[in-house]
């Protein structure tokens, strides 16, 4: 509006100056009076009937004008006032004033007090009680807090990758130190959604060292005094994860919605689709995690110790017990075949059904066990059961009685718990020691199992995802994830789902369970 205001204010006076120029010159007067500012004013009263409606038709047109330029400058924004930052805010110097707590006796006191303890300190003013260490593109993070951003932190830019830490490594800083790594102090003020950080490139003192602990972890030793006024400082033991996996008790938290999450899932579920030993490296090269959906991909190169090498797919989703692989999904393709010039390797032929592939072990030492519950001493262990037959079942050892054990096999997304006669175990290989125990007494114990052959089901010989399928026709406890259990014959089993037919007065009901929602599944005495 205001622009248009000015536009047709400056054609109006346009015109009407056209119009007082072409009048003077048809009377004989003069014509530069009218192109003056208010320079005509007494020609146009001597000859009001001549110049009259054109002087105030330009006159119009100013006013125009002038309106249109004073509603343009009231809609000019006003100049932003100083306030808060409404982002993450970042300060630091080139030189970092020295602070007396970095070298006082107090600082001293507080190190002493945390050497062999547990990480803890003080952020920015507020203690760090329950922090997370983690070394992930060269940069030591020591944080708390549980949302995306932390609360509190403070980050070494060592420059170290954990690839390269496969011995102890030890950095001494001095506050005098100039090519000290920066150090950046993270705090989210009250009421802020966004942390501020300051940078410190040196005035401070570290003692930190490295050693690595296992395939994910760093075992570390940390002392970090800040010069900052709010007395900042580090002291204890850690250990440092390399990947943004989550933990809960000590276990993987499956839950959490990070690509490093369905990696570590998709490279488990690899490791059970060959024998043991089969792999020599298996490397995730691409992860694709679509959070509205919850659904994932996965992409995986496999090297086996034969040469064979194989990239793999698989989709993943998140249920009730957190990401896991989508039954049926896996696919893949080898690049480049056996040395031996064989096509597919025993491994990748055994991946349809590892359970039943013969395990690597040969080169393991052997150990005689005289007696049946001597097995006790591998309770709670992952092993693989080996069977007269020369049948392989993987499982966990849950309890070992005088004349039978019982096995805890995956199942789906839930589990199955196998009870095995002892007249059917030959042996059990102990993967964590690397050992196999042999059952003495091994030729009548089998003529003891050929007689019982025909009133045990054959579940040790089941692969996974089929051990229901040695249960169909019997009567079965299903337990759910939810804590429910039914009680009926199973009628039919397969990759998905079970059905379970559960008598209802003079008639039946079938009940149809996905596998993905039960817990466990065993024969109903």
């Amino acid at each position: 509006m205001a622009e248009w205001l000015v536009v047709a204010g400056v054609s109006i006076v346009i015109m009407a100056t056209v119009g007082l120029l072409r009048q003077a010159a048809f009377r004989g007067h003069s014509a530069l009076l009218f192109l003056l500012p208010l320079a005509g004013w007494r020609q146009v009263q001597e000859n009001w009937d001549a110049y009259g409606r054109l002087a105030l038709l330009r006159v119009l047109g100013a006013v125009c004008v002038l309106c249109g330029l004073a509603l343009i400058a009231t809609q000019q924004p006003a100049l932003p006032q100083p306030g808060p930052p409404r982002g993450p805010l970042l300060t630091g110097t080139i030189a970092t004033t020295p602070s007396a707590f970095v070298a006082s006796q107090q600082a001293a006191l507080l190190m002493a007090r945390g050497e062999g303890q547990p990480l803890a300190g003080r952020v920015h003013g507020q203690p760090l009680t329950t922090p997370r260490a983690s070394l992930i593109n060269g940069v030591l993070s020591v944080s708390q807090g549980e949302g995306f951003l932390a609360d509190l932190s403070i980050s070494v830019m060592l420059g170290w990758t954990a690839e390269s830490l496969n011995e102890r490594r030890t950095l001494l800083i001095n506050p005098a130190d100039r090519d000290a790594p920066d150090v950046h102090l993270s705090w989210r003020p009250s009421g802020h959604h966004y942390p501020e950080t300051r940078i410190f490139h040196n005035g401070y003192r570290l003692e930190l060292v490295l050693a690595p602990l296992d395939r994910h972890q760093l075992r570390g030793r940390l002392q970090l005094v800040l010069p900052d006024n709010r007395q900042s400082y580090l002291v204890g033991t850690f250990t440092a994860y390399t990947n943004h996996l989550r933990f809960r008790n000590g276990e993987v938290d499956l839950d959490f919605d990070h690509p490093d999450t369905l990696g570590y899932v998709a490279e488990q579920y690899l490791q059970t689709q060959y024998p043991n030993g089969a792999i020599d490296t298996l490397v995730i090269e691409h992860v694709k995690l679509h959070r509205p959906q919850r659904e994932g991909e996965v992409q995986a190169r496999i090297v086996l110790t034969d040469g064979t090498v194989q990239r793999r797919w698989m989709a993943l989703a998140e249920s009730s017990v957190g990401w896991s692989v989508t039954p049926g999904s896996l696919r893949g393709e080898t690049l480049e075949a056996a040395h031996d010039g064989g096509n597919d390797p025993p491994a990748a032929q055994a991946s349809s059904s590892p359970d039943t592939a013969e395990t690597p072990a040969a080169h393991w030492p052997v150990r005689q066990i005289a007696d049946f519950k001597d097995l006790a001493t591998a309770v709670g262990q992952d092993v693989t059961v080996i069977d007269r037959a020369g049948r392989h079942t993987r499982g966990r050892l849950l309890r070992v009685a005088s004349d039978r054990l019982w096995l805890r096999v995956a199942m789906g997304a839930g589990r199955a718990d196998l009870e095995l006669a002892a007249e059917r175990v030959a042996a059990l290989d102990l993967e964590e020691q690397g050992e196999r125990l042999s059952i003495a007494n091994e030729a009548p114990a089998a003529q003891a199992g050929a007689r019982q052959a025909d009133q045990l089901p054959e579940l040790e010989s089941a692969p996974m995802g089929s051990v229901e399928q040695a249960l169909v026709g019997r009567r079965v406890t299903v337990s759910l994830n939810s804590g429910e259990r039914h009680q009926g014959v199973l009628r039919a089993a397969d990759q998905e789902r079970i059905t379970l037919a559960v008598s209802m007065g003079a008639g039946g009901v079938e009940y149809f369970f996905d596998l993905t929602d039960v817990a466990s599944i065993a024969e109903a005495p």
